[in-house]
């Protein structure tokens, strides 16, 4: 299993948490996100930074979230896939 990168671009950082370019920018703008500047202007997203957003969390909650609604839908009677 490879290691989480430290330092990762706005794109990739999207992928893994469902924010939108605009979301990211501001948050790095405005101090929220933690991240640096590359010589050629582009922004990396400092993954290990303390005040950003724990992936690891991130997926826990979406986890949780995905066994509150299946334990509803199985009250209900809705099948699912």
């Amino acid at each position: 299993m490879s290691r989480a990168k430290r330092f990762i671009p706005i794109a990739e950082y999207q992928r893994q948490t469902g924010l939108s370019y605009q979301t990211v920018k501001h948050a790095l703008d405005t101090g929220e996100l933690r991240g640096v500047r590359t010589e050629s202007g582009h922004w990396k997203i400092d993954t290990h930074a303390d005040g950003n957003s724990d992936l690891s969390a991130l997926i826990d909650r979406l986890d949780n979230q995905e066994r509150l609604l299946s334990s509803l839908c199985a009250h209900l009677g809705v099948k699912v896939g």
